[in-house]
């Protein structure tokens, strides 16, 4: 229950007809499982995108998740961003954590996703990622003061106008930090202990749904915030579940099929 096997349901949830354009298959996902056995589609990218041209395939909305770390995806991914102009392009970056880029990506991943929020209207990286992509050291500390001016730099740097820094840990609380009408504001809930696989994917899932549904940027973080931390609540509720399947979704899609709009 990660990645696309969250986004789908998701934004189907939601109303929206999906299209996947995965950058690469995977036996599993990397988190439990040892090393999986993986397949790039990356080679295939330019003969999806000439059948799209061909058939008049626009895309209004996009939503890029993890790309993995091959360069040729993310001049794809940039080429089709810039071919078609969509409404709303959410980036949700998965290239580093914990101060430090995930086994086998390389240092060019950073310019490589620059690259790719020229197009986006909104950003949604961990502290990690943000630091890399403004070029700052990722602190060991963190404060509300700090984050407002690391917020301040990507937005500048990127050019994105809406951004906000996920998984922020503060007070025992854990959620995302952004600005609004510049001043810092964080909307989070009880951290809970334990690793929780695919709550990145679904958080950012909600977000595009939310405002594709017509939501404010911060009512769109509010609502994803509680809706994971809901699910999250869910999953350790189920105590036979082994953690590394991700976390359980069914309650969160059945609020956004009853959802009438914030």
């Amino acid at each position: 229950s990660v990645s696309l096997s969250i986004a789908i349901p998701v934004i189907t949830a939601f109303g929206i007809q999906p299209s996947i354009l995965p950058s690469m298959i995977l036996s599993t996902h990397t988190g439990g499982f040892g090393k999986p056995a993986t397949l790039s589609v990356a080679k295939n990218f330019s003969k999806f995108q000439k059948h799209w041209h061909q058939a008049d395939v626009v895309f209004e909305n996009i939503l890029v998740g993890y790309l993995g770390s091959e360069t040729q995806v993310y001049e794809e991914i940039h080429l089709l961003l810039e071919q078609n102009v969509s409404k709303l392009v959410v980036l949700d970056p998965a290239f580093a954590d914990h101060g430090k880029l995930y086994s086998g990506m390389a240092q060019s991943v950073v310019d490589d996703y620059l690259l790719l929020c020229r197009h986006a209207q909104v950003l949604l990286p961990n502290l990690t990622e943000a630091c890399f992509l403004i070029g700052q050291t990722v602190p060991i500390t963190i404060d509300e003061q700090h984050l407002s001016i690391i917020l301040e730099k990507l937005s500048q740097k990127t050019g994105v106008a809406d951004v906000g820094i996920t998984g922020v840990e503060l007070n025992n609380q854990i959620g995302t930090a952004f600005l609004s009408d510049k001043s810092f504001t964080y909307v989070s809930s009880a951290k809970i202990s334990g690793n929780f696989f695919g709550t990145g994917d679904l958080f950012s899932s909600l977000v595009f749904g939310f405002l594709l549904s017509g939501d404010t940027f911060l009512m769109a973080l509010k609502l994803a915030n509680q809706w994971t931390s809901a699910a999250v609540t869910d999953t350790i509720k189920q105590f036979s579940r082994d953690s590394r399947i991700g976390i359980v979704i069914p309650s969160v899609l059945s609020k956004i099929l009853t959802y009438k709009g914030s």
